[in-house]
C-alpha cells in the first residue's frame, strides 16, 4: 500500500505588523462612526473635558455608557446600520483598496526599515 501523503501544516506570521493594526483602527473607525455615529476614542472613553466626541459626526453619539444604561438605545443602532450601510460599504471598499496600494507601494522602504531599525530594537516579533 502507499503511504499517505502528510497534511501540509500551515503556519502563521510570528510577528506582530503595525500597518496592519493600522488599517484594522481604520475598519473599527468606519464601523463604530456608521453605527454609533462617533469614533472609537470617544465610544470607549465618553465625552470627557478632554474634548473626545463625535467632532465629524452628525446627530447624537452613543458611547458604550449610553448603550450599557439605556438598552433601547440599541434601536438607534439598528436605524443608524440601515441609514449608514451605503457610506460604511463605500469607505471600508476605498481602504481596502488604499491598504493594497499602499503595501505594495511602500513594500521596500518598509522592508528596510523592518531590516535595518525595528529588527535590530524590537526584535523579530515586531514589523511595520
Amino acid at each position: 500500500m502507499a503511504r499517505r501523503a502528510r497534511k501540509v501544516t500551515r503556519r502563521r506570521r510570528k510577528s506582530f505588523s503595525i500597518t496592519n493594526a493600522i488599517f484594522s483602527v481604520g475598519y473599527a473607525d468606519v464601523i463604530s462612526r456608521g453605527l454609533f455615529g462617533t469614533n472609537i476614542l470617544s465610544f470607549f472613553l465618553g465625552r470627557t473635558s478632554a474634548g473626545f466626541g463625535g467632532g465629524f459626526v452628525s446627530g447624537p453619539a452613543l458611547g458604550i455608557k449610553e448603550l450599557i444604561d439605556d438598552p433601547s438605545a440599541l434601536n438607534t443602532v439598528l436605524v443608524n446600520a440601515q441609514k449608514q450601510l451605503p457610506n460604511m460599504l463605500i469607505q471600508s471598499f476605498m481602504l481596502g483598496i488604499t491598504e493594497r496600494v499602499f503595501k505594495q507601494v511602500m513594500r521596500r522602504p518598509l522592508a528596510n526599515v523592518n531590516r535595518n531599525i525595528v529588527k535590530p530594537l524590537l526584535g523579530a516579533g515586531v514589523r511595520l
